[in-house]
């Protein structure tokens, strides 16, 4: 009986980490970091995910989908996003918001 239940819980919690990713990196604005408090929105296939910026602009997002995602940011009440990839390895985005002429937009560093 121990061993079924061993086997069982060896095989299942693996199987609970699958599809499992993660998207990090840093936010910044005319070469410096965002305030700490920045909104971070993930949503991949209708999993929705968020996260929020630490005092160096930094921020770390996980979900349970994989494949293409969009990645929201909460910042000067607009809401600028841009696609990006998800698979089962962490990814690193590092982005740069620019705000011109009262118009937010997010790219990729």
């Amino acid at each position: 009986m121990r061993r079924l239940i061993f086997l069982c819980v060896v095989l299942l919690v693996p199987g609970s980490f699958l599809g499992a990713a993660e998207v990090f990196g840093t936010i910044s604005e005319n070469g410096k970091p965002v305030p700490r408090g920045v909104a971070v929105k993930l949503d991949c296939a209708g999993v929705a995910a968020s996260g929020a910026t630490d005092e160096f602009g930094s921020y770390s997002v996980k979900t349970a989908s994989t494949g293409d995602c969009r990645l929201t940011v909460e910042y000067k009440k607009s809401t600028p996003s841009l696609k990006v990839a998800l698979y089962e390895k962490p990814a690193r985005y590092d982005l740069v918001v620019k705000d011109a002429a009262g118009k937010v937009t997010v790219a990729r560093k």
